[in-house]
């Protein structure tokens, strides 16, 4: 089968999904299949499976947010002339964030009838959008943090944010963008005095802001495929929390797998990762997050393409199922849909709306 694997993109995560493509198509080649690597970025360039596009190191510093922009006509040309020219069979996409997350892709492969690897349109652009994704959470009894959403147009009212903030939150606070991933844009306020400079960050991504209690416990991914979850792996930062430096430098974090929790809470995780794979209607793999201390949890997001390096989480958790990284892509690649199953699907959703 020719596989095109999508990496790159536009967005502030542009150099992980670069090194989350070279792993990826060296796995999807290990299967025996015909495999091309692109970046949509870089119209009409392909690359083989087994040149290294990522720089050797994605380094500290946090990314500009300003590359982040729209799926413009170029791009869009580009991508369905390399389809139409190399015989595409299947596409594998692993652009975080940004157009190749947010359901745009998806939306374009869907109307071409390219099948392709991963979650669709709706469930894209629902995870995506963070508020969304939380009241599709909470909807389905999955516990989340206490918060409110400032849309773009209010970031400039400080004074009542702040206000709010007071009332309904306390410090510590954390304020992130309502879309985007890798924790860019994310900070914490120990007090109000933080809020100006926080507010800025996500205005630089023009995006609105989600504003949530301070949940104190330990980072935990659950790796959810096709509908089954994982071992859990606990995430544990060296210094300060998961962001951005802490999880893309060699060293700075550790991670436990199977991760250790109080009995019985693995498996509620476990469970509640699974009810929002099919509240979100993800499909294929997804990585969903939480927080817990010794008496609770909460969900934070569901990344419907999570990181799939060598190192990563995703690639982490399969080690532990049992399988390796090729069985884990096998299985990726097996429960994409076709387009007569797309169709199949849709008119049986029609048929119980109707």
């Amino acid at each position: 089968m020719k596989v095109l694997v999508l990496c790159g993109g536009a967005s502030s995560e542009r150099v992980v999904s670069m090194a989350s493509g070279d792993a990826v198509a060296k796995w999807v080649a290990a299967l025996g299949h015909d495999v091309i690597k692109y970046d949509p970025e870089r119209p009409g360039e392909l690359f083989p499976f087994d040149e290294t596009i990522a720089p050797p190191a994605i380094g500290l510093d946090v990314p500009a947010s300003s590359v982040a922009r729209d799926f413009d006509s170029r791009v869009v040309r580009g991508l369905l002339d390399v389809i139409e020219r190399e015989h595409v069979e299947m596409v594998f996409p692993i652009l975080h964030g940004g157009y190749g997350e947010d359901g745009t892709l998806q939306s374009l492969l869907d109307w071409v009838g390219m099948p392709y690897t991963g979650s669709g349109p709706l469930s894209c652009s629902s995870a995506m959008h963070k508020p969304t994704a939380k009241a599709l959470m909470h909807a389905a009894g999955v516990p989340v943090a206490r918060g409110f959403v400032v849309d773009e147009n209010e970031l400039s009212d400080v004074a009542v944010i702040k206000e709010r903030i007071a009332k309904e939150l306390g410090y510590p606070a954390i304020v992130k963008p309502q879309s985007g991933g890798s924790t860019v844009g994310l900070t914490v306020l120990e007090s109000e005095n933080d809020l100006s400079k926080a507010l800025n960050a996500i205005r630089e991504q023009r995006d609105g802001a989600l504003v949530e209690q301070l949940f104190a416990g330990r980072e935990i991914a659950a790796t959810v495929i096709d509908g089954v979850a994982f071992p859990l792996i606990e995430i544990r930062p060296k210094q300060g929390i998961y962001d951005y430096a802490n999880k893309y430098t060699s060293g700075r974090t550790e991670y436990i797998c199977p991760a250790e929790l109080p009995s019985g809470m693995s498996e509620a995780i476990q469970k509640s990762a699974v009810d929002v794979f099919r509240s979100l209607s993800a499909r294929g793999f997804a990585r969903v997050d939480f927080l817990a201390n010794e008496e609770a949890f909460i969900c934070l997001e569901l990344n419907s393409l999570p990181g799939m390096t060598a190192t990563s989480l995703v690639p982490k958790a399969a080690k532990a199922y049992g399988w390796t990284a090729e069985q884990l892509i096998a299985k990726i690649l097996d429960s994409a849909w076709s387009p007569t199953e797309m169709v199949r699907r849709m008119n049986l959703l029609c048929g119980v709306i109707g």
